[in-house]
């Protein structure tokens, strides 16, 4: 059984505004430090993928990354139920 901080979650991203012309560069060292990436957001500066707890403190330390934040999950009601 793996523990919570094995486990992979979501991730997002910042490079700083001054990489971002060679995000591709970014990307490499935060696969290489773990993160598979889902999604590079090119015109924002930002990479969306999952990683572990234990690898996050190697995805802050890459060259460029402004921060590196947990996704959050947002669900709505469907329009029929009721009021919470």
């Amino acid at each position: 059984m793996t523990s919570p901080g094995e486990r992979p979650v979501g991730w997002i991203v910042t490079v700083d505004e001054e990489r971002t012309a060679r995000l591709d560069e970014v990307v490499a060292e935060l696969q290489a430090a773990g993160l598979r990436v889902n999604r590079v957001l090119t015109s924002l500066g930002m990479v969306h993928g999952r990683a572990t707890e234990e690898q996050l403190e190697a995805l802050r330390s890459v060259d460029g990354v402004v921060s590196v934040d947990r996704e959050q999950e947002h669900r709505i009601s469907p329009p029929d139920a009721e009021v919470q």
